[in-house]
């Protein structure tokens, strides 16, 4: 089934030989194929049982001579220069920091198409640490959710960022979708300052932090 989080990773697709990190069900090399959007793909998870499905999957709609199915963790299955993009969605920023740091060599042979479902900062501040460039990032909704997609490419950012770029954007100021994730963010920070109020500890740093960012998103 393809939802609109996975809609607008798919839209951002444009070379012919992807690979899907943690595919599931395979379900975007599926429909990419069907589109005859790629000539190969190679769909990726770490457990069989997932795997198996998505070798099922890709046998029902006849596209095992476009798809071929690795086991195996993060970009390990991968040769350096093997796909034009790699895929890496529906998991957390942190895991996605990890997966990219242990192959660094082979992410940054490759266009990544990331979509995170959580820790979107830990994730770009990661990416602009580690000599990777954010191309371009899009917005889906389901339901009441906000879901980030990012075209990310090898290359150092020279670009000068305020800590709440990291957090949201500013090139998505024009997206028809950014009253949502600001809203998103909004309850993110609050979130985090209530429950300091709560705690024992001192967290008057953190709190100064994330008062300053609120007062920041509602400049915005």
């Amino acid at each position: 089934m393809i939802t609109p989080r996975l809609e607008s990773i798919i839209n951002l697709i444009t070379t012919d030989t992807i690979a899907d990190i943690g595919t599931d069900h395979a379900y975007i090399p599926i429909r990419l194929a069907q589109d005859g959007k790629i000539k190969k793909a190679i769909a990726c998870d770490k457990n069989k049982g997932p795997l198996e499905i998505a070798a099922q999957n890709i046998e029902h709609y006849q596209l095992s001579d476009i798809i071929e199915t690795r086991l195996g963790d993060g970009l390990n299955p991968l040769r350096v220069n093997e796909v034009s993009d790699i895929v890496i969605a529906g998991m957390g920023g942190k895991l996605i920091c990890n997966i990219l740091s242990e192959n660094i060599h082979i992410a940054k042979a490759s266009t990544l198409i990331l979509q995170p479902m959580n820790a979107q900062y830990e994730l770009r501040k990661f990416l602009y640490e580690n000599g990777f460039t954010i191309k371009k990032e899009d917005l889906s909704c389901e339901g009441f959710k906000v879901y980030n997609v990012m075209i990310v490419e090898s290359g150092e950012d020279n670009s000068k960022y305020d800590e709440l770029d990291f957090h949201i954007p500013p090139q998505l100021s024009e997206h028809k979708l950014f009253s949502m994730l600001k809203e998103k963010k909004k309850r993110e920070f609050t979130k985090i300052l209530n429950g300091q109020k709560s705690s024992a500890r001192d967290f008057s740093a953190e709190n100064e932090y994330y008062s300053k960012l609120l007062l920041k998103l509602d400049n915005l």
